[in-house]
């Protein structure tokens, strides 16, 4: 465990590359200041930065948390005490190398890396890219991220034969498993991919297992992030997301921007893993 440090965070201009993420991506040299952050890091297991946020209260305003694995966080997150769970947060899974089982943070952690900011007023926004069409269905099963069948009101369907289905239907190639989604009733988005006859979801499947599928539009998804990017926001997003919008990223001449595998999203006020998301930490009056 990496004893928690006091530290002045000094952002610089743009973030813009998939890949790493450290506290240390604020101090990189960049295009421009962009102001300080004053707080407090730690880096640990699940269950010491649990107790840990929980000591930073009632001061902190505000959390970055930057997990290090691609496990856990669900039940980390449902976990939190409710007046931790409270406080404004953003961040995600740190991206990690080809055949990787973690990514870099800074401080180093068993879990994750967690950012406690001690001034300012801060609101936590997800924004999603990927919008939901058609019914809601039913994935069964007992894996809370795979299944190899839906259920949908004309009955079971093969999930492959249903995914085919849903690519042709909106022109996309059938590989493309990057502008196709799942998202739940409350709004958080959840990848796919391939595992044989089964499909794995990015993120852990709501309790009912009801999901409606979600596609990818660029012109949408600029807007809704232009619509909350400010000067002194932390933004966060989906290395995936990285991908789709290609070159075309105007919020990140407004605010410093990185890229995760996995975010942090919020739902209805409550912390949420999620996946092809824009997790922000948003500066109030």
């Amino acid at each position: 465990m990496m004893k928690p440090i006091s530290a002045t965070l000094h952002p610089v201009g743009q973030v813009t590359s998939p890949g790493e993420f450290a506290w240390a991506c604020f101090a990189a040299v960049e295009r421009r200041a962009f102001g300080s952050f004053h707080g407090a890091v730690f880096g640990g297991s699940y269950a010491e930065a649990s107790a840990w946020m929980a000591s930073q209260l009632p001061h902190v305003r505000a959390f970055v948390l930057i997990f290090t694995r691609g496990e856990g966080m669900e039940r980390f997150l449902a976990g939190l005490p409710a007046e931790v769970a409270s406080v404004p947060m953003a961040g995600g899974a740190a991206a990690r190398a080809n055949g990787a089982a973690t990514g870099f943070t800074h401080p180093a952690a068993q879990d994750l890396a967690v950012l406690a900011l001690m001034e300012g007023s801060w609101e936590a926004v997800s924004i999603s890219a990927h919008f939901p069409e058609g019914e809601a269905f039913d994935c069964p099963g007992n894996d809370p991220r795979k299944f190899s069948e839906v259920r949908t009101a004309q009955g079971a369907l093969g999930v492959g034969d249903f995914l085919r289905q849903a690519r042709a239907a909106h022109g996309l190639a059938p590989d493309d498993w990057d502008r196709l989604a799942l998202i739940t009733e409350d709004g958080t988005v959840l990848p796919l991919h391939e595992n044989g006859d089964t499909v794995v979801s990015g993120a852990d499947l709501p309790e009912s297992r009801r999901v409606r599928l979600a596609f990818f539009d660029a012109r949408r998804g600029s807007a809704a992030i232009l619509a909350q990017a400010r000067p002194g926001a932390l933004a966060f997003g989906c290395a995936g997301l990285f991908g789709l919008f290609g070159t075309d990223r105007p919020w990140e001449a407004v605010m410093p921007t990185t890229y995760l595998f996995g975010e942090l999203a919020v739902a209805n006020g409550v912390p949420r893993f999620a996946n092809l998301t824009f997790s922000l930490l948003i500066p109030r009056p």
